[in-house]
């Protein structure tokens, strides 16, 4: 225990000496979950529209008047034919056009499902089908208030569908991971540099007892990544948790198990720190992309979904996100935390193999 000790007070040493760490875990998480929580969404906004009125009467009117007091839309006004309807679309002036058939106002009245058609630029798919799916709730919400019907919908845990309350949790798990894998692979390929790794080699200390002495600092420094996270998350965003600070922190030393040993694991492919960063980024991509944080993997092809249960990262965000929204509790993430201790220990224990052979 004492050769690891002393290892962990060399390794802190050389983390103080070493300004750029600094900026590292206190500075660029707050800069980034301060710029990527104000600028990634999945709202819509300011999408210009417009209506193309084939009524003329007071439920067309309702329509009109629905769109320009919507705060998702840009009303843009009345188009008078179907073809200056379509000159809008391909000069870009407008994204959406609803076209109010004849006859709309008597067909509702005598019982009938008069159709309404929306004619959406498409060029940008993903929000054409969001501003297509408020179109469809507006138009939804409406026809219930001519019918006389009152309809009151309860999203729960996210009562006004704000999308940083989903995403700014999810990039704590995001900063934790880029910050351990990167200052791990980078301190190891570093020491190979100037050579102080051939010096430990030479010493009492065993190869087990350096690897613990190399990942017990950079999981205090992921912990003190996580706490300025949560602390930006909050103030800055307004969002803080609900559930167990406890429990998730306990989770984070089962997430970062995978995250250093990825770290090591990037250490031994890796003879200079330029090429450790763009291992541990080519590694990390991959992470990024396959756990669901822009994509919901339900979304993904069944090959992929299976490719994504060895990503420790997926698991992470869903902890994350439910510990911060919900409250939820150790008894229902039990099965998550158990996959995140799986992949864990396999990436910490074949990393450590390979980094013995290296040094041997």
């Amino acid at each position: 225990m004492r050769r690891i000790f002393y290892i962990i007070q060399k390794e802190f040493r050389q983390i103080r000496r070493t300004r750029a760490y600094f900026a590292l875990i206190f500075v660029a998480p707050f800069v980034q979950l301060l710029i990527m929580g104000s600028a990634i969404t999945t709202e819509v906004k300011h999408v210009p529209i417009a209506v193309l009125d084939n009524d003329h009467t007071t439920a067309s009117r309702e329509i009109r008047n629905a769109c320009a007091a919507s705060g998702s839309f840009d009303f843009v006004g009345t188009a008078t034919s179907e073809d200056q309807a379509i000159a809008l679309l391909d000069d870009g002036k407008v994204k959406i056009v609803i076209v109010i058939p004849p006859h709309f106002e008597r067909d509702m009245k005598n019982g009938r499902v008069p159709e309404i058609q929306v004619l959406v630029d498409g060029v940008d798919g993903n929000s054409a089908g969001v501003a297509f799916g408020y179109i469809t709730a507006m138009l939804s919400q409406l026809q219930q208030q001519l019918k006389r019907i009152t309809f009151v919908p309860r999203m729960w845990y996210n009562p006004n569908l704000d999308s940083k309350l989903n995403f700014v949790p999810g990039l704590i798990g995001i900063l934790l991971i880029i910050v351990t894998t990167f200052l791990t692979a980078l301190n190891i390929v570093r020491e190979k540099e100037i050579g102080t790794l051939e010096q430990l080699m030479v010493t009492p200390v065993s190869g087990i007892q350096l690897i613990i002495g190399k990942i017990i600092p950079f999981m205090i420094l992921g912990f003190m990544q996580l706490t300025v996270g949560v602390l930006a998350a909050g103030l800055v965003f307004g969002i803080w948790m609900k559930g167990s600070l406890l429990l998730l922190y306990g989770m984070t030393v089962i997430f970062c198990l995978s995250t250093l040993g990825l770290g090591i694991f990037v250490s031994t492919l890796a003879d200079t720190q330029q090429q450790a960063m763009f291992i541990a980024w080519f590694f990390m991509i991959f992470a990024l992309l396959l756990s669901g944080f822009f994509i919901p993997i339900e979304n993904m092809p069944p090959a992929v979904q299976y490719i994504t249960t060895i990503n420790p990262l997926r698991y992470f965000i869903l902890v994350v996100r439910e510990i911060y929204l919900k409250g939820t509790e150790f008894r229902f993430l039990w099965k998550e935390a158990l996959a995140m201790g799986v992949i864990g220990v396999v990436a910490l224990v074949s990393a450590a193999m390979r980094f013995q052979k290296r040094l041997k």
